[in-house]
């Protein structure tokens, strides 16, 4: 008799395993699809809003031909760069369509910085933009190579923004002479604290299109 009760117990004891590891089994399973569903989540999102822009769809990713046409429309906006030995010159003329942009960045405590900026150029050949900064805090955070910015531009009833990646800079540092020969840039603004100029290249990250912004 006591082994036949020895033989149940160990029979019933092998079902409850063989239940649990079944149990175990299905919520591995569940867990599992669970976590598959929540990675394919962020993909599905992905397709309607762009990697700039998680909380609304009220900004566009540009591609293709709307990226194309995005640049041009750049382009025709932008300014020369001149310097203001350049604009001295007979027969000068500054681009009829050429706007002023707004250049953001973020400063070393974390907010962001930002400046009105009139000497920027759009090139569509290489997909570059070159700015002209004086020295200051928003030139100190776009002119090491890799720094982040984007300038934000308005033309007509969209908001265009560049994001950018800084690849290149060259300093103009401030001299009596550079100065009185014309070689800093026509909107120059440093003179009396002596300050450098930046001419920076950045290419093009991306660029996304709004309707919503308030910048002018």
């Amino acid at each position: 008799m006591k082994k036949f009760i020895a033989l149940l117990s160990a029979i019933m004891l092998a079902g409850c395993a063989s239940s649990q590891t079944a149990a175990a089994s299905t919520a591995k399973a569940a867990v599992s699809a669970s976590a598959t569903a929540a990675a394919s989540a962020p993909a599905e999102a992905s397709a309607q809003v762009d990697s700039y822009t998680s909380a609304s769809l009220t900004r566009t990713l540009l591609t293709g031909s709307d990226l194309a046409a995005a640049e041009e429309t750049l382009a025709s906006v932008s300014s020369d760069l001149a310097s203001k030995a350049d604009t001295e010159k007979a027969g000068y003329a500054e681009p009829a369509n050429a706007i002023m942009v707004q250049i953001m960045s973020v400063n070393p405590d974390g907010t962001p910085g930002m400046s009105t900026i009139h000497a920027w150029k759009y090139s569509t050949a290489d997909h570059t933009v070159d700015v002209e900064l004086t020295d200051g805090q928003n030139a100190e955070n776009l002119r090491k190579e890799g720094s982040r910015g984007t300038i934000l531009a308005h033309v007509d009833d969209t908001y265009y923004l560049i994001h950018l990646n800084t690849s290149k800079t060259v300093e103009l540092k401030y001299t009596d002479d550079a100065y009185n020969n014309g070689e800093f840039n026509s909107a120059y603004s440093g003179k009396d604290n002596q300050l450098s100029e930046f001419d920076i290249t950045f290419s093009v990250l991306s660029i996304e299109s709004t309707q919503v912004y308030m910048f002018n």
